[in-house]
Formats: structure tokens, C-alpha cells, sequence
């Protein structure tokens, strides 16, 4: 038996920041939200709130996530975008 997808919604914080993306990290984030609506505690997410509903999880090398499910719904609250063109340390 299929479980039904979590409708995927974004923090007012979350919008601005998924609606700056380029193009292409937008599809990336719109794939990964995707996935995660099918199954939002999937083992690559890590829970970080005492009851397992508040997580984060890295979608790619350059976008992460931290949300919240609750009722049916994924919650994104936070995107991070991550830039490695500038950094303290190299880990060479």
C-alpha cells in the first residue's frame, strides 16, 4: 500500500530564499521536496528536535533543508544554500 504524499509548504523565510534560486537549483529543490513528501523521515534526514518531527536534511552538495512535519504537511522551514567558492580552511 502507497502512503499518500505530504502536501510540501515554505516558511515565509524559506520562499524568498527558494524564489532567489537559479533556475536549476530550484528544479533541484523542487525534486528533493518531492521526495521528501513521499517519505520526509527518510534515513539520510536527521532529526533535530526531541520529537523527531523538526529535522534537517542536505539535499545536495549545495542545498539543505530544515523542516517540520505536521497533519499531512512538510513544513520547509529554512533553506540553506551552501557556496564553496569561498572558504577558511581547504581539507587538503
Amino acid at each position: 500500500m502507497t502512503r499518500a504524499a505530504f502536501n510540501v509548504i515554505f516558511s515565509e523565510q524559506a520562499a524568498r530564499i527558494r524564489d532567489r534560486l537559479p533556475e536549476d537549483r530550484r528544479q533541484l529543490l523542487a525534486r528533493g521536496t518531492a521526495a521528501l513528501a513521499q517519505d520526509p523521515r527518510t534515513k539520510v534526514s536527521s532529526p533535530i528536535s526531541g520529537d523527531e518531527n523538526t529535522r534537517s536534511i542536505a539535499l545536495t552538495h549545495s542545498l539543505a533543508l530544515e523542516y517540520v512535519i505536521s497533519d499531512g504537511l512538510l513544513i520547509v522551514l529554512v533553506v540553506h544554500v551552501i557556496d564553496t567558492s569561498q572558504v577558511l580552511f581547504d581539507e587538503a
